[in-house]
């Protein structure tokens, strides 16, 4: 009786061995393949994507939903946000200086803006041969109508209204591969 008992002890070691060693070396574990979700009944548009603000006054929270507390507050319509998650009516949001928080849907616009990120000019064809217009400070507010490979045709509206094209690398506020 005493070696069968031994036999089968051995028998539950080698079976328990396996088993670990199958789960501690398999590729395809759950862990491996788990990937967040990023919307939740949400608008089953691409995510990430760029918004701007409808209004000139807007709060950011910290989660989705009017109970949450206000983390931002924006005063500037047209601002850039990327979407990086839905909840329902609510866009889980990021700004150029990395603040992330909560927006709810009706206070965001689909309209292309974006934020020249360092001193450029803007011209008048989209061409560095090109004659420039004005030069663009970092952290102008730009309206983007239309993008190629490089450039990107865009609107100033200051005292006055300027239009002329930037190359894509100053500005914030185009998803890859962003052409229209």
């Amino acid at each position: 009786m005493q070696p069968l008992i031994l036999l089968h002890n051995l028998e539950l070691k080698i079976i328990i061995l396996s088993l670990f060693f199958l789960i501690l070396f398999t590729n395809n574990s759950l862990a491996n393949n788990y990937e967040p979700k990023v919307a939740i009944n949400g608008s089953g548009l691409q995510i990430p994507r760029m918004v701007s603000l409808k209004q000139s006054r807007v709060f950011m929270r910290s989660g989705p939903g009017p109970n949450y507390p206000i983390k931002f507050e924006f005063r500037k319509k047209k601002y850039p946000m990327k979407i990086i998650a839905e909840y329902y009516n609510w866009r889980q949001v990021v700004t150029y200086d990395n603040i992330k928080g909560w927006i709810a849907t009706h206070l965001l616009s689909s309209v292309k803006t974006g934020l020249i990120l360092k001193t450029t000019f803007l011209k008048i064809s989209p061409s560095n041969q090109s004659l420039s217009k004005a030069k663009l400070l970092p952290q102008l507010l730009i309206e983007i109508k239309k993008c190629n490979t490089e450039w990107c045709k865009v609107i100033i509206v200051k005292n006055d209204k300027f239009d002329g094209w930037v190359q894509k690398e100053f500005i914030w506020g185009l998803t890859k591969n962003h052409i229209q």
